[in-house]
């Protein structure tokens, strides 16, 4: 089987502790080279099922990998060679625990069926199967995902006859929770048998889609400047700038482009202006070129400073040569006139005229085409008028 971006992939995460709804032990996975293929109990089963019986179990990403499974093998009653098939199940969470009539297992809300796939049986009856193709199972990082298995043609076998804890295999970016077994699946009837171990071993992919190293908010005025950087990138179309504010869904503000793939530290940046005063939050949609997504939220709430009253400061420097500095403040939205004129009264110059949102402005005015002397610039915001003197020398 191929697998990709091994290269990427470094070192092994270390699991400190998963936290599940119910008691569990760990069990290290027998020795395997291909940091792909998980393992899990070598068997062989001491336990089975007959046809139609299913077998569940939680599959985890590592916090770092988005994972794919994309292929498995597992015990079955079936003769040696004989032919049977699997459909698989997948919901989002725990998919272990609860006796008959209660647990994820004894209802079919939740779950979403993936399709029915061929299995063949190896050379050993009530054996482990050859390697077979599974749906494509994909876990985002950190995520824990359902897995139900019902069997037809063959019944499950599986290693196991106690309760719980559980039993628990990690690799690289993949940890198995197994598991379950019920001989009617999907309906509150039947029989219920914790702690059934999956004889086989799980074979998947894993990425590091973009790792974020950071992502941070500055404010200007009334803009708010975001920064980020990312560490590696895998597939990295780019990141949709999303923003939200108390009275708003999340909206998306821009779109920034990004490397692809790159394992070099990538710097980014984006620019939202004009905003009125209030309270912002924003978040950034890392896309790939298939179009698979994932989010990174700011941890912080963006406040854009309220502005009580029209404001026309004085302009820095003064005297000034050629070019000087206007700030004027806005608490409404509204149409904004800033015009220059001379002492006769004549219009010189018009710096501003358009529609404006609440907040702080700075405008810089260069009179370098304009002789010494004094003028005046007059900003006109609805009712609100006023006029200030200044003086060119040159």
């Amino acid at each position: 089987m191929k697998h990709f971006h091994k290269l990427l992939i470094t070192a092994l995460i270390a699991y400190g502790s998963i936290s599940l709804l119910f008691a569990q032990s760990e069990v290290n996975p027998p020795i395997t080279d291909d940091p792909f293929v998980l393992l899990a109990n070598p068997g062989p089963s001491n336990n089975g099922g007959s046809a139609g019986w299913a077998m569940f179990l939680n599959l985890i990403a590592a916090p770092t990998h988005q994972v794919t499974i994309s292929a498995m093998t597992t015990a079955s009653a079936a003769a040696a060679n004989a032919s049977f098939n699997i459909e698989f199940f997948v919901r989002q969470g725990n998919a272990l625990g609860g006796p008959v009539g209660s647990g994820p297992g004894s209802s079919s809300v939740g779950w979403t069926s993936l399709g029915i796939v061929p299995v063949t049986q190896g050379p050993t009856a009530s054996g482990v199967s050859l390697l077979f193709a599974t749906p494509v199972i994909t876990i985002n990082p950190g995520d824990t995902t359902g897995v139900a298995m019902v069997f037809t043609g063959a019944g499950p076998r599986y290693f196991g006859t106690g309760t719980p804890p559980y039993e628990i295999y990690s690799n690289t970016g993949l940890t198995l929770v197994t598991g379950d077994v019920r001989s009617a699946p999907f309906t509150p009837s039947g029989s219920f048998f914790t702690s059934r171990a999956l004889v086989g071993e799980v074979h998947y992919d894993a990425v590091v889609p973009v790792e974020l190293a950071s992502f941070t908010a500055s404010v200007n005025e009334n803009a708010v400047e975001l920064s980020w950087i990312t560490a590696t990138e895998v597939n990295n179309s780019g990141f949709n700038v999303e923003r939200k504010t108390q009275n708003t869904e999340w909206d998306n503000v821009g779109f920034v482009k990004g490397h692809g793939t790159t394992t070099e530290t990538q710097s980014y940046s984006f620019i939202d202006k004009d905003l009125s005063s209030g309270s912002y939050s924003y978040r950034l949609k890392q896309v790939d070129f298939d179009g698979t997504f994932m989010y990174h939220e700011l941890a912080e709430t963006i406040e854009i400073g309220s502005i009580k009253t029209f404001t026309l400061q004085q302009n820095y420097p003064n005297p000034f040569n050629p070019a000087t500095t206007i700030i004027y403040q806005l608490p409404t939205e509204g149409q904004v006139s800033l015009k220059i004129y001379d002492m006769l009264g004549n219009e010189v110059a018009t710096l501003v005229n358009e529609m404006k949102t609440a907040g702080e402005y700075q405008v810089d005015f260069n009179a370098a085409a304009l002789s010494s002397g004094i003028y005046f610039y007059r900003l006109q915001a609805g009712n609100f008028v006023e006029t200030k003197r200044m003086m060119l020398m040159k």
